[in-house]
């Protein structure tokens, strides 16, 4: 890690830190809200969680947005989670997917929290599959995960447990056929769980989410190299919605929500919690839908330079700033 990408997340990391604070400081009367979330910031134990994602900055500044409302965060994971909302009459949780089966028990946000790039295919370099997995690669540089499964003979895909891995994939996950090439996790640490499973060997592929992989892979620089591609049923990019409660509560909670979505996604600071979580090759394309998503028409702004008063300066011993 850079110097100026460790100063970057510790000054994102006070700043959330402080935003929380300030936004857990009601009186006595406000709402109850509990939020329920599975940011790398609220799980400490995770030995490679960074200390702030996309998530978790996200959520801030929706909750920023909630003033009358007294909220409680706590860490779940997917189960744990939808088992709460289906408890609780005041409880969110935020970055998910949408389903049929998932709105039965909970009411989805009209704009997502988040949006960010969609499903690859994870496999290490020196897997008995990868040159037959690139064989599989059609005009559009996807892997059918249909054809991979049909070919690729004892090829184990992991997958998480309770996750929705958005339509195509879910069927396919789901389908009687297939069930004996996927491997079910579940846990507590399922993400991370997963990812070291397949730099243990222990699964042949795993599908997941470009930011959620590099946010909990090893970094011990022994590991073994990844190799990713593009999954055909797998959009570009994915929207995480949130979802809460199938209750009254729980209604009255998301039409606020989508209030403080529609306004703060115009702001620059929600777009910049996008734009710099990607890589900057894929940066014009976050831009784009973005703007789509959100009906705005924002743009990177280019980076400021300035001048060098002294031309006798010495390039190389100048202060970074």
């Amino acid at each position: 890690m850079s110097f100026f990408t460790f100063l970057m997340a510790k000054c994102l990391i006070r700043r959330l830190a402080t935003a929380l604070i300030a936004v857990f400081s009601f009186n006595g009367s406000a709402q109850e809200l509990l939020w329920l979330t599975h940011s790398s910031f609220f799980n400490p134990t995770e030995r490679h969680a960074q200390g702030i994602d996309i998530m978790g900055e996200t959520m801030t500044m929706i909750l920023d947005g909630l003033p009358e409302y007294k909220t409680r965060v706590l860490y779940a994971n997917t189960n744990s989670a939808f088992n709460l909302l289906k408890s609780k009459g005041h409880a969110c949780t935020g970055n998910k997917t949408i389903s049929k089966q998932r709105l039965t028990f909970s009411y989805a946000s009209k704009y997502p929290q988040s949006i960010y790039p969609g499903l690859r295919l994870y496999l290490r370099k020196d897997s008995i599959h990868f040159n037959k997995v690139k064989e599989l690669l059609d005009k559009n540089q996807e892997i059918p995960v249909t054809q991979a499964l049909a070919q690729i003979k004892g090829g184990k895909f992991g997958v998480v447990d309770g996750r929705s891995y958005t339509g195509e994939l879910d069927k396919l996950i789901s389908e009687p056929a297939w069930k004996r090439h996927f491997w079910i996790r579940s846990g507590a640490d399922m993400a991370s769980g997963m990812i070291g499973m397949l730099f243990a060997g222990r699964v042949d592929f795993i599908f997941e989410y470009p930011n959620i992989f590099d946010r909990y892979r090893p970094d011990d620089g022994k590991s073994p190299l990844i190799a990713s591609f593009a999954i055909a049923e797998s959009p570009p990019y994915v929207l995480g919605y949130i979802l809460c409660s199938k209750t009254p509560q729980g209604l009255a909670l998301v039409n606020k929500i989508d209030k403080v979505i529609e306004k703060i996604s115009r702001e620059d600071k929600y777009f910049n919690s996008h734009i710099n979580w990607v890589s900057e090759s894929a940066r014009q394309d976050m831009v784009r839908y973005y703007n789509q998503v959100y009906g705005t028409s924002k743009q990177i702004q280019p980076a400021a330079t300035v001048p060098d008063t002294n031309p006798d300066a010495n390039p190389d011993t100048k202060e970074q700033k």
